[in-house]
């Protein structure tokens, strides 16, 4: 992986070459290893590089604004960087006149990192051990397995004409095991773990909840839909509030009037035991300390103890709404707004089991699959439950259900939790990005539909 030096010798000889009136260079590496396999062992594996670097001219016009753009290129050879400045500028020349684009940033600090050197030097040959283990626990259990173990990092340097120059890393393990009934009798469970370092990735705790919950999953029974109390642990709920990410917590909604912050923003609207933060710098699992411009990511609170307090903020919509800029740009020039990218829920005091004891008649969800947005300002979400759904009755988890679909307001979901776990987590989905997030318990969640599986 590029070293910060080296990174940011190579952004400042190209900065140094450009004529343009701003230029930002930004320079991303990244390394990866990864063994993905079944029940006949490792299906692929690889470790990779990759580097990119990204140009971004703009000239600024004698009436006010800029025209700007950006040119990449995959390599860091002087012809290849020479070419990609001479395609932003030439792009640049062509680009319409953006009024409201503010000048570059000047100087800022940024504390050094250095990521896990384990997790950046984690060989193949162990990731070979935990796929054994895998397939032992899953072998043993009459279960069929589908797995990815992968160790990553990322480096990334930022500097521009106007003084700007700061670099940071970050680095990254996961594991994941989804488990199967052999005897085709419904069952199936899912354990997954991310952390910042390979050292923290207990995968042998990932292969356990996943036989466990497959084997607790088969011959799952029949449920009519309804509102029920819902156990959603980790996976399941950043499934939902990673669509708060997406379409909610971003200036630009906000200004659009599509956000469901809007005409909420102050009022006490969700549980008053929730808060909601974005921090790269958070004790579980911290992200890259700048944005795409460079700015230094603040420590945001969206909501406090129920209150929406948000948005985050670039430059240009911290400008257009007078609030100050929290360091959520993405790259430009690009027609996307601020972007949060750090979500950590607060914990609360309660245990799983707790969370459970709590329920008389409902359900604990492991995850929420193929969960897509229905409608933006009430967050209304639909999507289906996976890989591993129980019931729960008179406090306790009695055997597992066939999968429902879902179809609610986000916004009154976290209207109605009613119950915050103490143990937190880092969990995505399909999509990019994760939430670091306790389990919740929600008071009469809504399932559409049933299925036969």
């Amino acid at each position: 992986m590029l070293g910060g030096e080296r990174a940011l010798e190579v952004a400042r000889r190209v900065v140094a070459a450009s004529s343009a009136a701003e230029t930002e260079v930004t320079i991303e590496s990244e390394v990866e290893s990864f063994v993905r396999f079944a029940d006949v062992g490792p299906t692929q594996c690889a470790d990779r590089e990759r580097v990119s670097l990204a140009v971004r001219v703009r000239e600024r016009e004698p009436g006010g604004g800029y025209r700007e753009a950006r040119a990449t290129t995959g390599s860091l050879a002087e012809r290849d960087w020479r070419a990609a400045l001479e395609r932003a500028a030439a792009l640049a020349r062509h680009a319409p006149v953006d009024d409201e684009a503010q000048p570059l940033g000047g100087p800022v600090s940024v504390a050094a990192r250095t990521p896990d050197a384990a997790t950046l030097a984690h060989p193949f040959e162990e990731k070979a051990r935990w796929v054994r283990e895998a397939l032992a626990a899953c072998r043993g259990a009459a279960l069929v397995p589908a797995g990815l173990l992968q160790t990553s990092g990322v480096s990334r340097a930022l500097a521009s004409s106007t003084g700007r120059s700061v670099h940071d890393t970050a680095a990254r393990a996961f594991a994941s095991l989804t488990a199967f009934d052999a005897s085709g009798s419904g069952g199936s469970g899912i354990g997954e773990r991310v952390a910042g370092a390979v050292g923290d990735l207990d995968p042998e705790r990932v292969v356990a909840r996943a036989v466990e919950k497959a084997r607790r999953s088969a011959g799952p029974r029949e449920l009519p839909a309804g509102e029920y109390t819902v156990v959603l642990e980790p996976l399941a709920v950043s499934s939902l509030l990673l669509f708060a990410a997406y379409q909610g917590f971003g200036a630009r909604e906000v200004e659009e009037q599509s956000s469901f912050l809007c005409g909420r923003i102050g009022e006490r609207v969700f549980a008053p035991d929730l808060t909601v933060l974005d921090d790269a710098a958070n004790r579980v699992y911290p992200g890259l300390a700048f944005d795409g411009e460079g700015t230094p990511r603040s420590r945001v609170v969206l909501i406090d103890a129920g209150v929406p307090r948000g948005p985050v903020t670039d430059p240009r919509y911290a400008k257009k709404l007078g609030l100050a800029c929290t360091g959520h740009a993405s790259p430009q020039p690009s027609p996307r707004g601020p972007d949060v990218a750090n979500l950590f829920v607060e914990p609360g005091a309660a245990s799983a089991a707790d969370l459970v004891a709590g329920i008389e008649r409902g359900l604990l969800v492991t995850q929420l699959h193929y969960t897509n947005m229905i409608e933006p300002r009430e967050l209304t979400l639909t999507g289906m439950t996976r890989n591993g759904t129980f019931w729960i009755e008179g406090g306790e988890v009695r055997h597992a259900v066939r999968n429902l679909r879902f179809t609610d307001s986000l916004v009154r979901a976290l209207g109605a939790v009613s119950g915050i776990g103490r143990e937190l987590e880092a969990a995505g989905a399909l999509f990019h990005g994760e939430v670091v997030t306790p389990a919740l318990r929600v008071e009469g969640f809504r399932f559409t539909s049933t299925t036969d599986f």
